[in-house]
């Protein structure tokens, strides 16, 4: 059972790039909740939570928090090995496209990031 788990948490990061997603802006996330999507926008703030043993690390595209449009959210805690690097750093202020199925979190939209490869820099 453990290999089965192993070998689809390895093909999951393949399956991401497999898929066609449809580019669609920040401002439009919302209007596409529980779709597959990419998300394109200028990261305007990042804020790594790290007073609690799960560091997120919240990517805000649109305008700074808390009125953003939409996030990227990373468990940066349980997938830092995923990342080359600290995503709040090295996505700031960038153009970038976030793939990954939309949800919202407090009615804005947000696409939880695993891997590094659902992140472009444009």
């Amino acid at each position: 059972m453990r290999m089965i788990l192993l070998i689809g948490f390895l093909i999951l990061p393949l399956k991401v790039l497999s898929y066609d997603f449809i580019e669609i802006p920040h401002t439009s996330a919302i209007q596409n909740v529980g779709k597959l999507r990419t998300v394109c926008g200028k990261v305007q703030s990042t804020y790594i939570n790290s007073n609690t043993a799960s560091q997120r690390i919240y990517l805000n595209m649109g305008r700074e928090y808390p009125n953003h449009t939409f996030t990227g959210l990373i468990w940066y805690s349980s997938n830092k090995d995923n990342f080359d690097g600290r995503p709040d750093k090295k996505y700031k202020k960038k153009n970038i496209c976030i793939s990954g199925v939309i949800t919202t979190y407090n009615e804005k939209p947000q696409i939880q990031i695993d891997f590094e490869n659902q992140i472009e820099i444009r």
